[in-house]
């Protein structure tokens, strides 16, 4: 094991259920991001133009700005919030399997033996757009079954973020060790806690700069605030879970990304894609 926290951040995060680990992704794997997330963008864009919404892709408008300047022109359409099936692909995989993210998993579940979770996400939040905020919640209300295993969530986001722009807020010390039930939020239609347990909670609002990673449990309440910037916030969020005790939601499309009990076992890409060929591209 290549540990990348100290025993003192390891401690903080098995204590109060997150961590703001600073200055642990590299850059390379920001700009893998961004390439997949471009390339999603540029799908949509194109989507956009064939049906007559924009007139210009405006190509060579910055990565921050393009989208939301084209969103803009095209009327504000309803779009895919968290593309998950969409930006499966080679990239993806390599995203998820990155030996720096294992490192980091590898550190917070407490093994070597790591399984990427099928459920991730990539994030695009616009300005003044209610509907992609999301309200508080916890993970595994997404995916019940990882009510006691441990499933570490890593929030990286591709820029700097702050409470102007949408940065996460966390609530430790209420629920981490209790699977609420799932509240539909009225205004976004996501999953989450209901007001009630929403107000009991106090909140932490986590300021990050790139190459930062937000590490919390399954269980840890959370949310994003609205993003009152002018610029689009890009974020993605991944999981990791323990080989053994993996949950059926995490292994359906998720694969076995270490194990040197078993190497043989670890799982290459074209055996992860046959996972997602049964469903359509646009799911999430």
């Amino acid at each position: 094991m290549n540990r990348i926290l100290s025993i003192s951040d390891v401690n903080f995060y098995r204590s109060h259920h997150y961590l703001h680990a600073k200055q642990v992704i590299p850059q390379h794997l920001l700009d893998l991001g961004r390439s997949i997330i471009s390339r999603w963008v540029d799908e949509l864009i194109n989507e956009w133009a064939e049906k007559g919404l924009i007139d210009d892709k405006l190509p060579d408008l910055d990565f921050q700005h393009r989208l939301v300047t084209l969103w803009n022109a095209a009327g504000r359409p309803k779009y895919m919030r968290s593309p998950r099936r969409d930006i499966v692909g080679p990239d993806m995989y390599s995203f998820l399997a990155n030996p720096r993210l294992l490192d980091l998993a590898a550190d917070l579940l407490g093994t070597d033996e790591l399984s990427a979770h099928g459920i991730f996400n990539c994030r695009l939040k616009l300005p003044d757009q209610k509907w992609t905020d999301t309200p508080w919640h916890q993970d595994a209300q997404y995916y019940r079954d990882a009510e006691n295993v441990h499933v570490v969530s890593i929030w990286i986001p591709l820029q700097k973020v702050t409470e102007h722009n949408s940065c996460l807020q966390v609530g430790p010390d209420l629920f981490t060790d209790t699977l609420l039930s799932g509240h539909d939020d009225e205004e976004t239609g996501f999953l989450g806690l209901s007001k009630e347990d929403a107000g009991r909670l106090r909140p932490i609002s986590v300021e990050m700069d790139p190459g930062d990673a937000l590490c919390f449990t399954q269980l840890l309440p959370h949310r994003a605030l609205p993003n009152r910037s002018d610029a689009v916030r890009w974020s993605m969020d991944i999981r990791y879970e323990a080989t053994p005790n993996a949950t059926l939601s995490g292994k359906a499309q998720g694969f076995v990304a270490r194990s040197p009990i078993a190497p043989d076992s670890v799982e290459k890409y074209h055996q992860w894609e046959r996972k997602w060929g049964n469903i359509p591209r646009g799911s999430y």
